[in-house]
């Protein structure tokens, strides 16, 4: 007689053995993330991050005056990496996250699971993601093992969407870890902006346009993105006029209210200006979400907006702003191209990396000319 059909169907990756996540194995030496042999890059105030052992992306002393959802999405490192050289052959990961809520849109390894990258040349290239628990907020991972012993560079990229409470990585007992020294620019490229600029809603970490921007140009970056929630207060602007940047870049104005844009938009700029005379400040336009194709509402009020900050930009090199610069969105990612969004708003990792690589292309253009004059 056949056998009787099973009451619960098998986990998929008991069918195949390549979806399993492999839990580190013993005999690690394990380094915590504010260790000396590891560097903590992407973080604008970092002498407050080592000091108060954290991973946000604003200091404590600043939350007076911030909305809630800049408070809390500070939390979540976007495009904060560990930088390290090592010859060990394994590494893993160990990650503590505060919670384990999840985002319907979101894969769990872009919103809470890490990715470690290594260098060949002047490229980098992902070798690992760790994909995270959804049972418990502890996990450890097995990234690589069995590697050559070679004296590689590696970057091991956080979660873009999850506060992270700790974070160490394991290595063979003899294996030496030192830390990577600073990209060619001391000085980072700050992004300041929406969900997009934050990351959502890329497949892994280190995938979003803007970690993706700090490997093209080989530059330190800031991630300033706070989904729904950067809208160009002045707050905000009081508080990134205090880092030393190569430049900024605003990349904002979709979470704007079109009958305050404008104005919010002068007013930002303003601040910034006080201390950063002729750093250039870069404006990008409203992406070509999908549906300005067929919702004319929604493709109205897109190009109110994008006029606006059109003009703006016009209005600051008649005044004599040599250093203000407009790149428009929907040069970087048109809409209605398959597999570049997750829901015809918030871009894949197919998205992000053709959003990045068109970008890059234009920041360093513009870096050039500023260092050239």
């Amino acid at each position: 007689m056949p056998k009787a059909a099973r009451s619960t169907p098998r986990r998929l990756d008991q069918l195949d053995k390549n979806f399993q996540v492999k839990s580190a194995g013993r005999g690690l030496k394990w380094v915590d993330a504010f260790d000396c042999q590891l560097c903590l890059r992407g973080l604008a105030w970092p002498a407050e991050n080592r000091k108060q052992k954290n991973f946000r992306r604003l200091p404590d002393r600043a939350e007076a005056g911030l909305s809630e959802g800049v408070r809390i999405l500070s939390h979540c490192p976007s495009s904060v990496f560990l930088s390290f050289f090592t010859n060990s052959t394994a590494i893993s990961v160990r990650l503590t996250v505060a919670d384990l809520n999840q985002m319907n849109l979101m894969p769990a390894t872009g919103m809470s699971g890490t990715e470690l990258y290594f260098r060949e040349g002047p490229a980098w290239h992902p070798v690992a993601t760790a994909a995270p628990s959804l049972t418990e907020t502890s996990f450890t991972c097995v990234l690589t093992e069995g590697a050559p012993r070679r004296h590689r560079e590696y970057r091991l990229y956080l979660p873009l969407y999850k506060k992270v409470e700790s974070v160490a990585l394991g290595f063979e007992p003899s294996a030496t870890v030192e830390p990577a020294p600073a990209p060619k620019s001391q000085r980072p490229i700050f992004f300041y902006g929406t969900s997009i600029t934050q990351g959502g809603c890329a497949n892994t970490a280190g995938s979003d346009y803007v970690s993706t921007i700090g490997r093209l140009l080989d530059t330190e970056v800031v991630n300033f993105g706070f989904s729904g929630s950067g809208k160009g207060e002045p707050e905000v602007a009081r508080l990134i006029r205090e880092v030393r940047a190569e430049m900024f870049v605003l990349d904002h104005f979709t979470n704007c209210k079109l009958e305050t844009l404008a104005d919010m938009l002068l007013e930002f700029v303003r601040i910034l200006r006080e201390k950063h005379p002729v750093t250039p400040i870069v404006l990008i336009s409203c992406p070509a979400f999908n549906q300005i194709l067929w919702n004319a509402k929604t493709r109205g009020i897109y190009e109110q907006k994008r006029d606006i900050v059109m003009r703006f930009y016009l209005q600051a090199k008649k005044s004599k702003d040599a250093n203000i610069h407009y790149i428009d969105g929907p040069g970087l990612l048109p809409a209605g191209l398959t597999g570049t969004y997750v829901d015809g708003i918030h871009p894949t990792s197919a998205g992000f990396a053709l959003f990045a690589e068109r970008l890059a292309q234009q920041l360093h253009s513009g870096l050039s000319d500023n260092r050239r004059s």
